[in-house]
């Protein structure tokens, strides 16, 4: 088996569950297309690499089709939302299993980093925090109470519609007479949700802070540090006036904050069994991680401000680090070896 860098591999891309493709213009004026649940792992790989990588769709009522030659090739998943595509994982899994062959960031894995099921795998992890999480489907606001006293949750509770990400479709109930009233904005009908405890977090200063840590095999990089003035943290919520405490973050990574929570990323990543992922998280004044949510879902190498900037050489060391990755099955969790000997 060829496992070189020159080597061409599948990438695996997977139709979602409810069969819906995502259509958008592009810049050149013409209509793109996205399978919402993949990742863009290779979306912004450089040419070389990204020219190495063949996709293969498939998903429900589309069977994989490999190429002459590949049927038996190390595969790359880019199926990263259990949510939104868990028949597709299920398909790859069956694949793998037939093909004996390695699987970067296999189905299985994925298939575990269910909020719920990211918040079973991280309990007790000595120094992780991540937030008790239930999955549910409602038939009225008030089912959100009864299952909350039922689970034995603590309010506040943060409710999610299961598949989305970026915030969209999240609020936080401080008690359940909030639930009817804050579900009306919420598409909720005849989908999952998520009821997360409520931990607070706000820093000293009265901001909070979310940090992008991302695993890349053996390797752990910081995407990005978002101060914030709102509990639910996103990139246009980030406060310009502490622009510096970022950029030293960044520049100061390897001999700051990583000695500090490198074995507890580790654990992490042993926990979730994924060769790629993201942890959004916060680090506490006890030193501890409290996780918000670790998937293979997040944006890590799409860098939308202008260079030269901060982020600039963050991405690029976790691109080179991805792509030496990427095109070296017997360095990947499920490899070569492992598969052929399991």
């Amino acid at each position: 088996m060829n496992t070189s860098p020159a080597a061409i591999l599948p990438l695996m891309m997977g139709i979602p569950d409810d069969r819906m493709v995502s259509v958008f213009a592009r810049g050149d004026g013409g209509l793109g297309y996205n399978f919402l649940g993949n990742s863009r792992l290779a979306t912004n790989l450089a040419p070389p690499f990204k020219q190495r990588l063949l996709r293969v769709f498939f998903g429900p009522e589309v069977p994989i089709r490999m190429p002459a030659g590949l049927h038996r090739a190390p595969v790359i998943n880019a199926v990263a939302d259990p949510d939104f595509s868990s028949n597709a994982l299920r398909m790859l899994r069956k694949h793998v299993e037939a093909a004996g062959g390695a699987c970067f960031n296999h189905p299985d894995a994925v298939l575990g980093t269910s909020r719920d099921g990211v918040a079973e795998k991280l309990a007790g992890i000595e120094g992780v925090l991540m937030p008790r999480t239930i999955r549910l489907r409602i038939e009225e606001p008030a089912d959100i109470a009864r299952a909350a006293k039922q689970h034995g949750l603590h309010w506040p509770l943060i409710v999610r519609v299961a598949g989305t990400h970026r915030g969209s479709a999240t609020v936080k109930l401080d008690k359940a007479s909030q639930a009817k009233a804050a579900l009306r904005d919420l598409p909720w009908g005849g989908r999952d949700l998520y009821l997360t405890e409520y931990v607070e977090c706000r820093d000293a200063d009265g901001c909070y802070r979310k940090l992008r840590v991302i695993v890349v095999g053996d390797e752990i990089f910081l995407r990005h540090l978002i101060i914030a003035d709102d509990w639910l943290v996103h990139v246009h919520d980030r406060r310009a006036a502490l622009a510096e405490e970022e950029i030293a973050a960044l520049a100061d990574f390897d001999t700051g904050l990583l000695p500090q929570v490198r074995e507890r990323v580790r654990a992490i990543a042993d926990a979730l069994d994924m060769d790629y992922f993201g942890i959004d998280c916060n680090l506490r004044p006890d030193g501890s991680l409290l996780i918000f949510e670790a998937n293979a879902m997040m944006d890590v190498l799409n860098n939308t401000s202008p260079s030269p900037n901060c982020w600039d050489a963050p991405i690029a060391r976790i691109h080179d680090a991805l792509a030496s990755m990427l095109f070296d099955p017997t360095r990947w969790r499920h490899s070569v070896h492992q598969a052929a000997t399991a």
